[in-house]
């Protein structure tokens, strides 16, 4: 007999839910709501030269039925029409908001933010700039990233109006965390998609490489030092001749590498402004190893005619 009561006990709960949300739904609220931006009959030989909010956000007021049917809408966006619009013009988002965007008479708006936005139009151009990997690494214990990270394609096409893409030298993927990376990674990464409304892009995807190893050090011992820029009259003896240093990198990057990878040298007119008796020599060398101490770290000269 139970068990004949519990089908009706409830359907007998979920008509009087239906019954009382029906009621409640008939009154009064107010919501805010987030609506999409979209720009229509842009010229296609002009573009966007200020970046606009791609959403509007906007505080309504309406019954229930009227804001959940408002919600629920797939035609619910602020249209800017550019065929309506002069080169430079700013739209007051509050007023004649029936021009851009449609909403039953009965929802009342209260509040739009932001209250106005500048439109600017500026000519369509196309620019190829680099893109910049935003990869944030950290690493195991003893390994290290070893040279730095590439992006395959290396560059992207961008077109938006010339006035923005000026201030663009290059363009970042989205940023992309990575823990605990103990061996060579490669993997596949979307670009940015900001300002999505005023430029567009040649990809939405790079590949992004890079190597990490083992950490080690390594001693290089007796680079010879060369003195540039020395005058024909002029002769410098320098105490000692050669230097040595301590290098870091990948295990791999550095087992091979000799004094004959690296060139030390001090140039003559770092002697000329010194009052020390002792100068500093630069060395150089493989791009993707690091000196961590050099010996002795200046040298002394003699400068004889």
């Amino acid at each position: 007999m139970k068990e004949k009561k519990l089908p009706v006990f409830f359907f007998s709960l979920l008509f009087a839910s239906f019954i009382w949300l029906s009621i409640d739904l008939g009154n009064e609220f107010k919501t805010t709501i987030v609506v999409p931006v979209q720009i229509e009959n842009l010229q296609t030989n002009r573009a966007i030269a200020t970046p606009l909010p791609q959403t509007l956000r906007m505080k309504i007021q309406g019954t229930g039925w009227q804001l959940l049917s408002t919600m629920l809408s797939p035609n619910l966006q602020y249209t800017i029409d550019f065929s309506k619009l002069s080169r430079k013009d700013t739209l007051f988002t509050y007023n004649n908001l029936a021009e851009h965007i449609s909403l039953p008479h009965s929802i009342r708006i209260s509040e739009t933010l932001p209250e106005t936005v500048l439109v600017l139009l500026d000519v369509k151009v196309t620019k190829k700039i680099p893109i910049v990997p935003f990869i944030r690494a950290s690493y195991r214990n003893g390994f290290g990233i070893v040279g730095g990270m590439k992006a395959q394609p290396e560059s992207i096409s961008i077109t938006g109006a010339r006035s923005l893409l000026n201030m663009f030298s290059n363009w970042p993927t989205k940023i992309i965390t990575l823990n605990d990376v103990n061996a060579p990674v490669t993997l596949n990464v979307e670009v940015s998609d900001s300002l999505s409304l005023e430029v567009s892009r040649s990809l939405t995807s790079t590949s992004v490489m890079f190597d990490v190893q083992p950490i080690a050090e390594k001693t290089i011992e007796d680079i010879p030092i060369d003195v540039s820029q020395v005058p024909e009259n002029r002769k410098i003896v320098l105490i000692p001749p050669t230097v040595s240093i301590i290098i870091r990198s990948g295990v791999n990057a550095i087992a091979s590498l000799t004094q004959k990878d690296f060139y030390a040298f001090i140039d003559y007119r770092s002697i000329l402004l010194d009052t020390s008796g002792t100068v500093q020599p630069i060395i150089l060398g493989p791009e993707n190893v690091k000196i961590v101490r050099q010996d002795p770290d200046r040298i002394q000269y003699v400068v004889r005619k």
